[in-house]
């Protein structure tokens, strides 16, 4: 596998317009790109990226597909009143195609009809100040990426290459990586920095080190792929002997049996094994999950499972050794304990406790409550956790992302419902202060709406509904349409200088709650990766995963990773749920 090292090119662009649209250092040029549009984007546009349209890049690698004939709009700030030139660069197909107006001149080319192109229009006869810029007059289906505005009547796609995404955005390391929707860190050689494990879709597992070095693999076997690649595969980083090597757990077949495994992480020798807590084969494959846990006095060095494998589901708790502390088993369908397990001192006795789904466990496996009463049946689970002093009492509450019935803020060790609310199917979900002039803490979260594939709708796309400490639906973002994915959140000391910033998809939210495009691939994970102390945003496309900091971070130079309890919450214990 190779690993690439990325100069740091430096943007130098100015933003001039919502810091959205930008006055670039190519001297009289104005850069309009897609991302611009998403604010109001149509129902029936979506994003596109590059690898979806088989383009060598697109720029941003954040296109819009115009299958909406509804127009779109933004304002731009024209510094200096003269003759600018229009460029498009644009994707489609005979039969489809768009204008562009700029203040009130529509362009007398049409674009959006061929192969991927760059496209210099008429001239236009601006004024200083803000001006409208219009996609119009559209036929469906053509792609957008950019539209620029420039005096330089020779300007070249590639000279606007280096002008890509915000400012402040650095990419630190690009890796070569298998296909995966599960992505696992720690440091396996001692050498103080940070690792990565890989489970491919069929869990397979490789182990890379910080260089992207292969350091080894194991192969999963070909029975049951189909259904164990449905869902994020099991896996963590974890050393539990203190020598500086964090070990492999993980799933493993071997000799007919299902077995939870503690490997060498430098090698992926087995060090020690015991079966999987489930039945035997053959059962499904529905939610399989690991977690570090505090389950005794002394530092974090217990494992705590969730096995869902239909008609039943175990939560399990062994110490280091793999010797078995207890089991607690509920029969329930499918998903009706949600898709992952969370370890957390809900009552500060530095002793976990165990909340998956609507049940909470003590660290001793004994019910402390559930909310079954809630849920109407295993449609409606719990999809996401995170954990805040909501109503400000100084205890910690938990937030959920409870599918169809909404989001509940509920007081951690009693249950009580603090407040409920409503957002479609409510997915991904944050919690803090990140709002100007709103007291917090905010809840957001990511509200999931499901397409109609048969008419070519996307299936999952997400819109953000922003609440305030009471519950109340502040605003929504975009103000349009929901975005085509299935985006996570990520949050941390981007800039290294206390407060958090929240990423949402490929963007930053800014102190409104609204989107500003940051990066190419959507967000995956979020932490003090390089060992520097401020906080870096690790994204994952199919075949690569990046890692992004701020160009503006201070670095204290301290790695927050060697505090036990941030590696364990902040890196180990991380999944898309």
């Amino acid at each position: 596998m190779r690993i690439f090292f990325i100069a740091l090119i430096s943007f130098l662009s100015v933003a001039s317009y919502a810091q959205k649209t930008f006055e670039t250092t190519l001297p009289g040029t104005i850069i309009v790109p897609a991302s611009v549009f998403l604010d109001r984007m149509p129902k029936g546009n979506v994003i596109a990226e590059a690898g979806q349209l088989r383009a060598p890049w697109i720029f941003n690698n954040t296109a819009i597909v115009l299958n909406s004939e509804t127009n779109l709009i933004t304002k731009v700030n024209v510094p200096q009143s003269g003759s600018y030139y229009l460029y498009v660069r644009s994707l489609g197909k005979k039969g489809a195609g768009f204008k562009v107006s700029v203040g009130d001149k529509v362009s007398a080319e049409t674009f959006g009809r061929d192969s991927l192109s760059w496209q210099r229009a008429g001239v236009f006869n601006l004024k200083a100040g803000l001006q409208d810029v219009k996609i119009t007059r559209i036929d469906p289906s053509p792609v957008v990426d950019v539209l620029v505005l420039s005096k330089n009547a020779e300007l070249k796609e590639e000279d606007i290459k280096p002008l890509q995404l915000n400012s402040d955005v650095v990419l630190l390391r690009e890796y070569s990586i298998p296909v995966s929707n599960a992505v696992k860190f720690g440091d396996v050689n001692n050498d103080k920095k940070t690792d990565f494990l890989v489970i491919s879709p069929d869990w397979t597992v490789t182990m890379f080190d910080h260089s992207g070095k292969d350091l080894w693999s194991w192969k999963a076997p070909a029975a049951y792929t189909r259904e164990r690649s449905e869902f994020e595969a099991p896996g963590v980083l974890w050393d539990f002997d203190r020598d500086g090597n964090a070990e492999v757990v993980h799933w493993r077949f071997l000799d007919d049996k299902e077995w939870l495994v503690v490997a060498d992480g430098r090698t992926g020798e087995v060090l020690r094994k015991t079966e999987w807590p489930t039945k035997a084969l053959p059962h499904v494959y529905n939610n399989f999950r690991l977690a570090i846990a505090k389950l005794t006095k002394g530092v974090p060095n217990e494992l705590v499972v969730f096995t869902d494998f239909g008609g039943a589901m175990n939560i399990n708790a062994f110490d280091a050794a793999l010797k078995p502390l207890w089991q607690h088993t509920e029969q329930r369908k499918k998903d009706n304990l949600g898709h992952y397990i969370y370890p957390v001192d809900l009552n500060k006795d530095g002793i976990d406790e165990v909340l998956v789904g609507s049940l909470l466990l003590d660290a001793k496996g004994k019910e402390i409550w559930n909310r079954f009463d809630l849920l109407n049946d295993n449609h409606d689970h719990a999809d996401s956790y995170k954990f805040g002093d909501v109503d400000r009492d100084g205890n910690l509450d938990i937030v959920i992302a409870n599918s169809e019935t909404g989001v509940y803020a509920i007081k951690g060790m009693t249950k009580e419902i603090i407040w409920q609310n409503v957002a479609e199917h409510s997915q991904q979900i944050q919690v803090g202060d990140f709002l100007k002039d709103v007291p917090g803490p905010h809840v957001v979260v990511g509200g999931r709406t499901y397409g109609n594939r048969q008419i070519n709708e996307p299936y999952l796309s997400s819109q953000l509904y922003w609440f305030d400490r009471q519950g109340n639906l502040i605003s929504m973002w975009p103000k349009g349409f929901p975005l085509n994915g299935n985006p996570d959140f990520v949050t941390g000391n981007w800039r290294g200088k206390g407060k958090p910033s929240l990423f949402w998809y490929k963007f930053l939210l800014n102190d409104k709650g609204e989107g500003e495009l940051y990066f190419p691939d959507g967000v995956f994970h979020m932490f003090d990766f390089t060992g520097r102390g401020a906080e870096e945003v690790i994204t994952l496309s199919r075949g690569s995963l990046k890692v992004f900091g701020s160009r503006s971070a201070s670095y204290p130079g301290k790695d927050l990773k060697a505090d036990l309890n941030y590696l364990r919450s902040k890196v180990v214990n991380h999944t898309h749920y």
